[in-house]
This record gives C-alpha cells, structure tokens and sequence, in this order.
C-alpha cells in the first residue's frame, strides 16, 4: 500500500492527540441520501444551465509543517493556456494556517494572478484571511466549511489606478473516507459548493465567480506527491464595455500538491 497523507487525528510524530478528530460510522442508507439531498441542487444547476465556455487549469500546491500547528501552504499554477490561448491566467499564491485547535485554522496570503486576453493583460492582487472549521464527521465522511474574505486590486492601465473591491467566499465541503479502485489504494474522493459574495458596487465585481461546484478524486502516488483530478462549474459574471453578462464556465483541473518535509 502506498503511504498516504496525514491523519488528523495524530500529530506529525504519528501520536495519538486526545480531542483530534474521528469518526463514527452510519449505515450507508444514511449518509448517502444526507450527502445527495445537499449537493444535487448545486449540480443540478450546473446541469441544466447553457454550456458556454470549457477551460483547463493546472496547479501545484506545496506544504511545509513548521509544527503540529503552523505550516506554510503555497500553490502556483496555470489556467486557460491548453484550453484558450486567447485567455491565460498565471497565479502565485504563497499562504500559512494555524491551527489552535483540531476543529479549526486560521489562513492567511496573497495572491498575484496576472490575466492575458486577446493581446491586453490585467494585473491583480489579493490578499486575503480565511477561518475553516472541521467537522462533523460521520460514516466516515468528513465535513467542513470554509469562510475567507478577499480584497481584489486591479490595475486598470487605461485609467492609470487600482481598482479595489471587497469579496466573501463560503464554501462547503465533504470528503469521503479512503477507498481503492482494483489493486490501486488510497483514493479518496471530495465535493464542494461555494457561493461568492460582493461588498463594494465597483469595476472589480463584474469579475469573477458567482457561484461554484467541484466534484474531485484525489490519490497519494508517493508520500509526498498527490494527484487530483477534478471537474468545476462556474458561473462567472464579466464586463463588455458598460454592460455586464453571466455565463458558465466548466473546468477539468489537474492539481499535484508536494509535501516539502
């Protein structure tokens, strides 16, 4: 069996920590209609909304454990290129978590994510603060839900000045115990719904996301390399001279995460 990533329920010596999270297993006729009634509206309108664009994006995300509590996270990575030369977004987005306690951590970063678009770019800046608490966990299924608040920084360049606006984001997400596929070990698999919301009536919120569905399989090839595989809907509001339209974006996402200690 491939060794697999951490367990929260242990520190990073293996040990068992009094508190840490567990689980209690339900009877599948329980947490599989739980788990259908909460994330089938969210697919649902994926589904039934026009399909309009299909984009790719690649991602490593890198971690480093500075203790039991405190450990640098950092992702870098590339969308649109394969999918859309017409539209490339590069990101950096070195970040650190903090966790007081076993059920929650704090996060901290900032992000600089550069847009190209047919022969034009946008720079952006976005720093941001982020709470996640863990749990329940039940039938071996592990909930969480994420709050974060961004700002956003343009620099409009035919205006000569930053453009800044403010956005929250809630996501809510379930992770499914391990499982194999045939001889292969140690998949799990995750599905999320997050809704975004604007605080400032500026330029910067006709972009980005409205509204977000992911649904993904993840597999620890080393231990220290995953690979996840992932599928995104999107719907992302944009600006057209002084008008604004919504449209659906589908993502297939490749994303490698590298333990560096």
């Amino acid at each position: 069996m491939t060794p697999r990533g951490p367990d929260l329920s242990k520190n990073a010596s293996g040990v068992s920590i009094p508190g840490m999270l567990t689980t209690a297993r339900l009877p599948d006729r329980v947490v599989w209609p739980a788990l259908l009634a909460l994330f089938l509206p969210g697919i649902a309108l994926a589904q039934s909304r026009e399909f309009s664009e299909l984009h790719t994006w690649t991602d490593l995300a890198t971690i480093y454990d500075f203790s039991d509590r405190f450990r640098y996270d950092g992702d870098y990575g590339v969308r649109g290129l394969i999918s859309d030369p017409e539209w490339t977004l590069i990101y950096v987005r070195p970040s650190v978590r903090y966790r007081p306690r076993a059920w929650v951590s704090l996060h901290g970063g900032a992000a600089v994510l550069w847009t190209f678009l047919d022969g034009d770019d946008l720079p952006e800046l976005r720093p941001w603060l982020g709470v996640r608490f863990l749990g329940p966990s039940t039938g071996g299924f592990t909930f969480s839900n994420y709050l974060r608040l961004e700002m956003r920084a343009f620099y409009l360049k035919a205006e000569g000045e930053w453009d800044l606006g403010l956005r929250g984001r809630w996501q809510l997400q379930v992770t499914s115990p391990e499982f194999r596929i045939g001889s292969w070990t140690d998949f799990d698999a995750l599905a999320s719904i997050e809704p975004f919301f604007d605080f400032d009536a500026t330029t910067v919120d006709v972009l980005g996301d409205r509204f977000r569905v992911s649904l993904g399989i993840r597999k620890w090839l080393t231990p220290a390399l995953r690979l996840g595989l992932n599928y995104l809907f999107h719907n992302v509001r944009v600006a057209d001279g002084e008008s604004e339209f919504d449209f659906d974006d589908h993502v297939a996402r490749v994303r490698f995460t590298y333990r560096l200690n």
